[in-house]
């Protein structure tokens, strides 16, 4: 019979006949050997390029400043807070918009256009620091599909105000729609951030028991106005057959302005009439006698 100590006598393969007749040292090398493979071959699987979705930026992961990637937006929770997914990860997040304050006076219409421009679309995130403490969002810039930067979009339009710690250029965008009155700005959201928006009926009113003491008031006329009446020259007579009588004669001229003083005239009849400064220091016709 054989010894049970001896390798079976069925015909093994090359190896293990190699590790029957191998002694102990060799076959702990074999063993170390095979270890080392192992793990250098989950190292380079490690760092290959085909990384899994585990792997790139999002909770969980390293993620820095500036880093930018695309996300499309699946849920809407405020005006700057929403969930996204990365498209060619399937990895999902959350975010917190750089520069944008709710207010919370208007958050169903900020939600609403918040929505509007974000659920289901896809865009493209700047990473502006890591998430909150005890929060997996990231702070980041958003770029909507247009192009167009979401947060100054939204600050100008009223629908959010600005945090001018984290995003200082907004400030003058939020300073003009309160100027144009959109939005929160335009009194929906009286008394938020802003005592200029208060109603006169929100001004408390002051009252006073106090009798005032009558004054007395001293009236001056005004004085009369001199106006001096321009009166019309003079007509010469009109040129008739009959010669018109002294009183037709001198109702023409006398008591009607003339020009220079001392001048004289005489009627066909013989009256005389000269012209003679009045009261009132003005240049008159008068009879002469």
């Amino acid at each position: 019979m054989p010894n049970a100590s001896e390798p079976p006598t069925t015909s093994p393969g090359i190896v293990r006949r190699f590790w029957w007749r191998s002694g102990q040292r060799t076959r702990l090398a074999i063993a170390c050997t095979g270890v080392l493979g192992a793990l250098a071959v989950t190292g380079a699987a490690g760092f290959s390029g085909a990384a899994g979705p585990a792997d790139r930026g999002g909770p969980g992961v390293a993620v820095h400043r500036g880093d930018s990637f695309e996300v499309t937006v699946r849920a809407v929770s405020g005006v700057d807070l929403f969930e996204g997914v990365e498209p060619d990860t399937g990895r999902a997040f959350g975010a917190r918009v750089a520069g944008v304050s709710a207010a919370p006076c208007w958050q169903s219409q900020s939600l609403a256009v918040a929505e509007n421009l974000l659920r289901g679309k896809k865009v493209r995130l700047t990473v502006k620091k890591d998430g909150d403490t005890g929060t997996d969002r990231l702070l980041v810039d958003v770029e909507l599909p247009d192009g167009t930067d979401y947060a100054r979009t939204v600050v100008d339009e009223g629908t959010a105000s600005a945090d001018v710690a984290a995003r200082g250029e907004l400030g003058p965008v939020e300073s003009a729609a309160r100027l144009q009155r959109r939005g929160l700005w335009a009194g929906g959201c009286t008394g938020y951030r802003d005592d200029a928006l208060a109603t006169p009926s929100s001004t408390p009113q002051t009252s006073s028991t106090t009798t005032p003491v009558p004054a007395t008031t001293t009236t001056t006329p005004p004085p009369v106005p001199t106006t001096t009446v321009e009166e019309p020259a003079p007509q010469p007579p009109p040129t008739t057959t009959e010669e018109p009588g002294d009183d037709e004669w001198l109702a023409r001229f006398e008591g009607k302005r003339c020009l220079l003083e001392g001048t004289r005239r005489t009627s066909p009849k013989g009256t005389e009439i000269v012209c003679t400064r009045g009261p009132r220091g003005q240049l008159r016709w008068q009879r002469a006698d």
